[in-house]
C-alpha cells in the first residue's frame, strides 16, 4: 500500500472505532434504561426475565388457598379457557339486561317494547352498527365481541370477524385491540328479530366517511360523527324503500363517548352541528331520529353513553315510544341488551345520574373547566411528567348540592315557599326556575315491563351498640313487602331514601338522600317478596365543621334532633314527594304524583341518639376537620360564597376565574412545601436489619396488629423498606431478607383483568391456560362500563362481578387490580365518567365494596381509584379543587367510606376491611392528595381504619418524594425496578432527579429523620400485609427463590453492545498496527 494510502485507511479505521464505541456506549446504556424498566418490558412483550420457582410439599402446599370455581376447571384441576370464557358472556349479558334502564314506554297498540320475536326491524343511526362497547384510553376492551346487528339477528358467535376497535390517541388511526381471533365460537340465544339489510349496508358504507370504533375517546371540539340524510343517499338512494319490509320497530343509537385524560367542555362542539352543547342531540342524530318515524309506528331510542344527553324533547315527543339507557355494554353485552329488547327479561335498572333538561343548569357546571391563578408565574414548583403542577384550580362553590341532591332540595323549596327557590338563578328552562322545566328522568328511576307494589311493613327497627374501641353504631332496618301485580316476571328495586330536619342558616341538608337499597329475586306474576333494607345513619347524618369537641378539636358528624322521613320510591323525585304528602303538602302542588303511605317517620330526640353520636369512628377514633385547608376561604376569607338552600338567588354560583393568590401559606403549599427532612433526629426504637427467622410466607392470614410484624418489619433493611415504598407500580421489589420476590403485581381497569391467558403472570399455577390453548389469546377486559354496572342497583351482581374478577386474577397471575373508579359524577362533561359509578355516593360505595369483597374471595385485591376528588380531567395533573369539609365527607369521601370501611362484610371474628388504592392526580384545596396526611392518615387509616397498598398514580409527585413517603401514601408507582441486575438506586434514579428546592434523595438523606424512617417502615407494614391477603400467597413456602430468565430483548442489547465493542476493538488494533507498520516503512 502506498504511503498516501495509508493515512486515508488509517482515518477510516479510526472512523470505525468511534462508531463502535458509540455504539457500544449507546447499546449499554440503553441496556441499563430497560433494565430499569424489566418489569414493563416483560408485559408488553410477553417476556420473563425472571422466574418464582417454589417446590409444593405435604407440610407446605401451593396452591390451595384461593382456586378458581369447579365450573371454570376440568377434573384434573387444569384450566378450563371454553368455559371461562362462556362464563363470562353470561356474565356480561347478565349484567348488561339488569344494568339496562327503561325511561319510556308507550306501549298501547302493539308499540312500544318488547318487541315481538320474529319481527322485522330497522336499525338507524352509524352507532346501531359500530355501537360504544366501552371507553377508550384507560379502560377500553379487548378481543372479539358481539355487535347489536349479531345479537339481534344471530345465533353463534362470529369472533374470528367481530374485534373490538380503539382509536389511536396520537394518530387517530382506528385499529382492532388484537390482531385476530383464531379461538373458540359460542352458541347464544339471540333475539330473533329479523334486520332491515339496505341500511346495515349503507352505514357499513359510510364506515369510511364517518370513521368509529366500539371503544373511543372525546375530543377537545366534540362531533359525534353522525351521517346525515344525504350521506345516506349518496350510498344507496332508494334506501326508504326497505321501510315497508322492516318497520315492526325502529331502533335509533345515539352515543357519545367516554375515556381517560380529556373531557367534554362547555360550548365545545364543531360548527355547523346543530347544537351549542356537546351532549345535546345534533341535527344528524334528529334527522335518524326522524327517519325511524318514517320508518315505523314504533320508534325505539337507545342511549349508548355514559354522559347524560339531553333528550326533553325525545321524552315528550308522543311519536318516540320508547327510550332505553344501556350504558356501554361491554363485549358481549348486547345480547343482554337484545334480552331486553325482545322481552326474554325485563327491565329493572334504575339511572345512575339525574338526566336534566339542559346539563349546564347543574351549579357545578358553574365552575368546570381550564382555570389558572391569575398570578401563577410567583410559583416555583416546575411542572410534572404530565404537565403544569400548580397552576391550576377549580372552585367547587356548590357545596353538598350536586345531582339530584341539586334539583331535588331545590324543587322541595320550590313546593314550601322557602329559600327564593323559583328566582331567576340557575333557571335555564323558562324565566324563573321551575322544576318540571329543568327535568327529564330523575336519579334513581327506571320502569319495568311489569308492574309492582311496594308495601312497608311494620315500624323500622332502631338499633345503637357501643362497641369496645368507643364508638356507636346506629342502624335502622326496614321491611318491605314487594308483589308483581303485572302480567310479566320482573325484578323490583326497593330504595330507602331519607330527609333530615334541616334549619335555614344552619348546617346544609339534602331534601332527600339515598341511604340504601336491595332487589327482589324474579317475581313471577302474583308473587311476593319481604325485601329487608338496614341503614347506616351515618349516610343520613351531616358534617357541622363549626362543631366544637371535647378534646378541643372542632367538626364531626352530627345528628340533630327531630322528626326524620324515611320513604320508597322509584327515584329521587317520587321519594321526594311521598315525603310532602306525608308532611300534609296538598297534590295539586306537586310535580308529578307521590304516596304518603310509603313513607316511615321517626322521632329522633338527643337522649335516644346523642347529636354526637357517630363523633368517634368505628375504628375507635375522634372524628374532626382534617381537610380545613380545602376551603378557598380558609386562606383568603370571604372570597367564595358556597351555595346554600336558605338562599338560592343569593348564593347561586358564580364563576370564579383568575384567582390571585395572596396568602402566604396557600402559596407555600402550592410550591410543595409539605415538608422538610430532618438530620437529627432521636432515632431510639427504631431498628433494622435484626436477626430473624420469620419470612413473608409466615405472615400469611395474620391479622394487622399481630405481634409477628414488628419482628418480620425490624429484619428488613432501611434500603430494602425504601425500595418497596419508591419503586411500587404495576410490579413490586423483592426483599431478600424477608424472601419476598420481585412480581408483576397489577392491571389497571375495573372492566376486567387486561393480560392473555395465555401471558399469565404465574405460569406455575396448576390452572394455568399454555401457549396451545386455542383460546389462550383471550384478554379479560370484556365487561360493560361502571354506570352500567351501578344501574342494576343489584348488591348480589355487583359481588359476582368481584368474584369472576377475582378468577380473571387466578388465570392471568394477577394479584392486584387498580380499580374500579370510585370518584362521583361531580357534572356530566367528566370524560371519565364511564369509568366511575354514578353522581350519588352511597351508590358508588355499596357497588364498590362489593365489587372489592367478591374479589378478595380469591386473593385479589381490588383497589379503587383515584383517592380523591378527581372531578375532571381538564388539568388533571395537579388540579386543586377547593370545596368545603362537608362537601368533602357528605359528597366523595363517603362513597369511599362505604366501601373501606366494609362493615356488611364484618364478623366477630374478622374485622373486614379493603386492602388497596390509588391516590388521584388531583389536590385537595392547594395540598397534593399524595401528601394530604389529613386525608391520608387521619381520615383514611386512623378513622376508617384502611390497611394496605395505597400507591400514587403514574409518576405523580415524584418530586415530593419524602412529603409522599410521611404522608401515609405506601409507595409511588414508578413502573417498579427490574431485580436482574442491581442497576437502579434511590440516588441515581432520574424519576426521582428533580426535588423540589433542588434537594436530593437517597438511604443517606433519611438516616437522620426518624418521621421519614417510622413512614417507611409503616408503609412496608401495609404494603406486605396487603400481599399476604391475597392470592399471591398461592405461590409461596420455603422453598421459593428467583430463577433469572435470559430474554431476547436482554441479548439484543448484550449481542449491540458486543458486537459495537468487537468492532472498536479490531478498527483500534488494526489502526494500531496500520500505524505501526506506517512508522517501519
Amino acid at each position: 500500500m502506498s504511503n498516501e494510502a495509508r493515512p486515508k485507511t488509517l482515518v477510516t479505521r479510526r472512523g470505525l472505532f468511534g462508531l463502535g464505541a458509540l455504539g457500544a456506549s449507546v447499546a449499554v446504556g440503553a441496556g441499563g434504561v430497560m433494565e430499569q424498566f424489566a418489569s414493563t418490558l416483560d408485559t408488553n412483550l410477553g417476556t420473563q426475565s425472571e422466574k418464582l420457582t417454589s417446590e409444593s410439599t405435604e407440610n407446605e402446599p401451593l396452591y390451595e388457598t384461593f382456586k378458581p370455581s369447579d365450573e371454570v376447571l376440568n377434573e384434573d384441576g387444569t384450566g378450563n379457557s371454553h368455559a371461562l370464557i362462556q362464563k363470562a358472556i353470561d356474565l356480561n349479558r347478565k349484567q348488561a339486561a339488569e344494568g339496562a334502564v327503561l325511561l319510556k314506554n308507550s306501549s298501547e297498540e302493539g308499540r312500544g317494547l318488547p318487541i315481538a320475536e320474529g319481527s322485522n326491524v330497522t336499525l338507524l343511526g352509524i352507532r346501531s352498527h359500530m355501537p360504544m362497547l366501552g371507553s377508550s384510553f384507560g379502560l377500553k376492551l379487548f378481543g372479539p365481541c358481539i355487535t347489536l346487528e349479531q345479537a339481534l339477528t344471530q345465533s353463534k358467535t362470529d369472533f374470528a370477524n367481530t374485534i373490538t376497535t380503539n382509536v389511536d390517541r396520537s394518530t387517530g388511526a382506528i385499529a382492532p385491540t388484537i390482531s385476530s381471533w383464531s379461538g373458540d365460537e359460542f352458541d347464544f340465544d339471540g333475539a330473533g328479530f329479523n334486520v332491515n339489510p339496505t341500511m346495515v349496508d349503507a352505514y357499513e358504507a359510510l364506515g369510511e366517511s364517518f370513521p368509529h370504533a366500539t371503544c373511543e375517546m372525546t375530543v377537545t371540539e366534540y362531533d359525534p360523527k353522525e351521517p346525515g340524510v344525504a350521506d345516506i343517499e349518496g350510498v344507496n338512494g332508494d334506501f326508504r324503500s326497505s321501510f315497508a319490509e322492516y318497520g315492526d320497530a325502529a331502533i335509533v343509537v345515539i352515543s357519545r363517548p367516554s375515556a381517560e385524560s380529556i373531557d367534554y367542555l362547555p360550548g365545545s362542539v364543531v360548527a355547523g352541528l346543530g347544537v351549542d352543547e356537546p351532549l345535546q342531540l345534533t341535527d344528524n342524530e334528529r334527522a335518524a331520529i326522524d327517519l325511524a318515524k318514517e320508518c315505523s309506528g314504533n320508534v325505539v331510542v337507545i342511549l349508548n353513553t355514559a354522559n347524560a344527553v339531553e333528550i326533553k324533547d325525545l321524552a315528550d315527543d308522543p311519536d318516540v315510544s320508547a327510550i332505553l339507557w344501556i350504558g356501554f355494554p361491554g363485549c358481549y353485552g348486547m345480547l343482554g341488551v337484545a334480552d331486553v329488547l325482545s322481552g326474554k327479561v325485563s327491565p329493572s335498572g334504575a339511572l345512575t345520574d339525574t338526566y336534566a333538561t339542559h346539563n349546564m343548569s347543574a351549579p357545578a357546571m358553574q365552575n368546570m373547566g381550564d382555570y389558572h391563578y391569575a398570578n401563577s408565574d410567583i410559583l416555583t414548583r416546575k411542572g410534572g411528567m404530565f404537565g403544569d403542577l400548580s397552576s391550576n384550580y377549580l372552585i367547587e362553590c356548590e357545596s353538598i348540592y350536586v345531582g339530584y341532591k341539586y334539583y331535588e332540595t331545590r324543587y322541595f323549596d320550590q313546593v314550601m315557599g322557602l329559600g327564593n327557590a323559583t328566582s331567576a338563578a340557575g333557571a335555564t328552562a323558562g324565566d324563573t326556575w321551575n322544576y318540571a322545566d329543568e327535568m327529564v328522568y330523575p336519579f334513581g328511576y327506571g320502569l319495568s315491563y311489569t308492574t309492582f307494589s311496594q308495601e312497608p311493613v311494620g315500624e323500622p327497627e332502631l338499633e345503637l351498640t357501643t362497641l369496645d374501641n368507643g364508638a356507636t353504631t346506629a342502624y335502622v332496618t326496614f321491611n318491605v313487602n314487594v308483589t308483581n301485580t303485572g302480567d310479566t316476571a320482573g325484578k323490583s328495586i326497593v330504595e330507602i331514601w331519607g330527609q333530615a330536619p334541616y334549619t335555614a342558616g344552619g348546617v346544609e341538608k339534602s331534601a332527600i338522600q339515598l341511604l340504601n337499597f336491595e332487589k327482589t329475586d324474579e317475581l313471577e306474576p302474583g308473587a311476593s317478596q319481604q325485601v329487608s333494607v338496614k341503614v347506616d345513619l351515618q349516610y343520613i347524618a351531616s358534617w357541622d365543621s363549626s362543631h366544637e369537641n371535647e378534646d378541643g378539636t372542632e367538626g364531626t358528624y352530627v345528628i340533630d334532633p327531630g322528626t326524620y322521613y324515611f320513604a320508597l320510591g322509584n327515584g329521587a323525585h317520587e321519594a321526594v314527594n311521598n315525603v310532602l304528602l306525608a308532611q300534609g303538602v296538598d297534590a295539586s302542588r306537586l310535580a308529578g304524583t307521590g304516596d304518603a303511605a310509603k313513607v316511615w317517620t321517626m322521632a329522633i330526640t338527643d337522649a335516644e341518639v346523642p347529636r354526637t353520636a357517630l363523633s368517634i369512628s368505628k375504628n375507635g377514633a375522634q372524628v374532626s376537620n382534617h381537610l380545613e385547608t380545602a376551603d378557598w376561604n380558609y386562606f383568603q376569607p370571604g372570597e367564595v360564597t358556597y351555595l346554600s338552600r336558605s338562599d338560592w338567588e343569593g348564593t347561586w354560583p358564580v364563576e370564579y376565574a383568575d384567582m390571585t393568590l395572596e396568602n402566604e401559606q396557600l402559596i407555600d403549599y402550592l410550591n410543595g412545601h409539605y415538608y422538610e427532612v430532618k438530620t437529627d433526629d432521636d432515632l431510639s426504637g427504631i431498628t433494622w436489619g435484626a436477626d430473624s427467622d420469620l419470612m413473608i410466607w409466615d405472615m400469611a392470614g395474620k391479622t394487622y396488629d399481630d405481634p409477628a410484624w414488628n419482628e418480620l418489619l425490624d429484619k428488613m433493611t432501611l434500603e430494602e423498606a425504601l425500595y418497596l415504598a419508591t419503586f411500587g407500580g404495576p410490579s413490586i421489589p423483592g426483599v431478600e431478607s424477608i424472601g419476598l420476590q420481585e412480581h408483576y403485581l397489577t392491571e389497571n381497569a375495573g372492566n376486567g383483568i387486561v393480560i392473555a391467558l395465555n401471558a399469565t403472570q404465574d405460569s406455575n399455577a396448576p390452572w394455568t391456560i399454555g401457549a396451545d390453548d386455542p383460546n389462550g389469546a383471550w384478554n379479560g377486559a370484556v365487561f360493560g362500563n361502571a354506570p352500567l354496572t351501578a344501574a342494576s342497583f343489584n348488591n348480589s351482581l355487583y359481588f359476582e362481578m368481584g368474584q369472576f374478577m377475582g378468577e380473571e386474577s387466578l388465570f392471568t397471575g394477577i394479584a392486584m387490580l387498580w380499580g374500579p373508579g370510585l370518584n362521583i359524577h361531580r357534572q356530566q362533561y367528566n370524560g371519565r365518567n364511564g369509568e366511575y359509578y354514578s353522581e350519588d355516593p352511597v351508590l358508588c360505595g355499596n357497588t364498590a365494596m362489593e365489587y372489592s369483597m367478591g374479589a378478595l374471595e380469591y386473593g385479589l385485591i381490588a383497589s379503587p381509584k383515584h383517592f380523591a376528588f378527581n372531578d375532571q380531567e381538564t388539568n388533571r395533573s395537579g388540579v386543586a379543587p377547593y370545596m368545603t369539609e362537608q362537601q368533602a365527607r357528605e359528597g366523595e369521601l363517603r362513597g369511599w367510606q362505604i366501601a373501606f370501611e366494609a362493615t356488611d362484610y364484618d364478623t366477630e371474628d374478622r374485622n373486614a376491611n379493603m386492602t388497596g388504592l390509588m391516590t388521584s392526580f388531583s389536590k385537595i384545596g392547594p395540598i397534593e392528595c399524595t401528601c394530604s396526611t389529613g386525608l391520608m392518615t387521619d381520615i383514611l387509616k386512623n378513622e376508617w381504619g384502611f390497611r394496605g397498598y395505597a400507591v400514587t398514580d403514574i409518576y405523580d409527585d415524584t418530586d415530593l418524594w419524602a412529603a409522599v413517603l410521611v404522608s401515609g401514601t405506601t409507595c409511588f408507582d414508578t413502573r417498579g425496578i427490574s431485580g436482574f441486575y442491581d442497576s437502579t438506586t434511590l440516588e441515581n434514579c432520574s424519576t426521582f432527579a428533580n426535588q423540589i428546592d433542588g434537594v436530593s434523595i437517597g438511604v443517606d438523606k433519611v438516616k437522620g429523620d426518624a418521621t421519614v424512617q417510622k413512614a417507611v417502615k409503616e408503609s412496608a407494614h401495609m404494603i406486605l400485609y396487603a400481599m399476604t391477603q391475597s392470592n399471591l400467597t398461592n405461590r409461596y413456602n420455603s422453598t421459593t427463590h428467583m430463577e433469572p430468565q435470559f430474554t431476547w430483548w436482554r441479548g439484543a442489547y448484550i449481542g449491540a453492545a458486543a458486537a459495537f465493542g468487537l468492532l472498536a476493538v479490531g478498527a483500534a488494533a488494526s489502526a494500531a498496527m496500520s500505524s505501526k507498520k506506517s512508522k517501519e516503512a
